[in-house]
């Protein structure tokens, strides 16, 4: 699934209302590339922009987010070898591949697998979105029965049609709304074809390099993983990044739904999280940074002259508990 907002995938249990469709099949179906081509129109909330996208059978993308003044801010162009990525304000693109979950090391079906364990879901009627029939599912984790995403599916098509997200609190992070859909047998094939305008910037962004820790460890490199990891989550995926002439390794580690990220680095590594207020958190090992985004929390510090950075949509605490168990 191409569009970054609804990547995830989830393990529903079978409807206790009536006669309906089984649940599974929903699933399945709803995770399965679309056979029919598309153009919608969708609202994100936050930040309440609007997002044109298109679609054409295998894999061709086109994504337009729009400033409040309607005109394209950023546009993603992906024709299913390469992606595209521009940003007008900055006059900047980025090339590379187009993303390939089948080379992580955590696959779909071990990935399902893990959303199996850790999370339940329902499915009911969910009305009308975009004038379409859908089935709502609601997903909640196993520990603590919290709430952590509800989609509503369209039931001739499978495509998810609205998405709610939460946080472990219980609060609303971010809403997808899909307010026109139109299938288009037969699409322009220009629309998925970019040329950087002139006087823009490209970089080439280098495609992750996945390896085995094992592989890793063969290679030179030796990440520090950490020893302790909140119930449900295993080691998902490490990937090499290029940032200059350094190199920095990102662990991933997932439930099934959500992921946290570890990078870790030369002490001089830094990344760009956006602007938040930050404050600094006393750990057993030193002293860390937490940052809190949109994206969840982010807690750095420096050990042993290596830089650590976690990212993940859970508490300050456990992120702490993670850093501490880094050794």
């Amino acid at each position: 699934m191409k569009i970054n907002i609804i990547l995830s995938v989830l393990f529903l249990s079978s409807p206790v209302w009536g006669q309906g469709p089984d649940a599974w099949d929903v699933l399945r179906e709803s995770l399965e590339t679309p056979s029919v081509g598309y153009e919608a129109e969708l609202t994100v909330t936050p930040p309440g922009r609007q997002m044109s996208v298109r679609f054409s059978p295998p894999g061709l993308y086109r994504r337009e987010l729009l400033n409040p003044s309607g005109q394209v801010e950023k546009l993603v162009v992906d024709d299913g070898k390469t992606e595209w990525i521009y940003d007008s304000a900055q006059r900047k693109a980025w090339q590379g591949e187009s993303a390939d979950p089948i080379f992580k090391r955590l696959g779909p079906d071990e990935e399902f697998d893990q959303l199996q364990e850790n999370y339940e879901l329902s499915l009911s009627p969910g009305g009308l979105v975009a004038g379409r029939p859908c089935w709502k599912l609601e997903l909640r984790k196993r520990e603590g029965q919290v709430l952590a995403r509800r989609l509503w599916i369209d039931k001739a098509k499978s495509l998810i049609l609205k998405s709610e997200t939460f946080r472990p609190d219980g609060s609303l992070k971010e809403s997808v709304l899909f307010t026109r859909l139109k299938f288009v047998a037969k699409q322009d094939a220009a629309k998925f074809v970019f040329s950087p305008p002139p006087g823009t910037a490209v970089v080439q962004r280098a495609a992750p390099d996945y390896l085995a820790l094992d592989e890793a460890k063969t290679a030179g490199l030796k990440p520090q993983l950490p020893a302790w990891l909140p119930s449900g989550y295993v080691f998902e995926s490490l990937d090499v990044m290029a940032k200059g002439k350094s190199r920095i390794l990102h662990c991933r580690f997932s439930d099934g739904l959500s992921a946290i990220s570890l990078f870790e680095g030369s002490s001089r590594m830094r990344l760009n999280f956006g602007k938040s207020q930050k404050q600094r958190v006393k750990l057993a090992i030193g002293r860390g940074t937490l940052t809190e985004t949109a994206e969840g929390n982010v807690l750095s510090w420096t050990f042993g002259g290596r830089r650590f950075i976690l990212v993940g949509a859970v508490s300050a605490s456990t992120l702490q508990k993670m850093a501490e168990s880094v050794k």
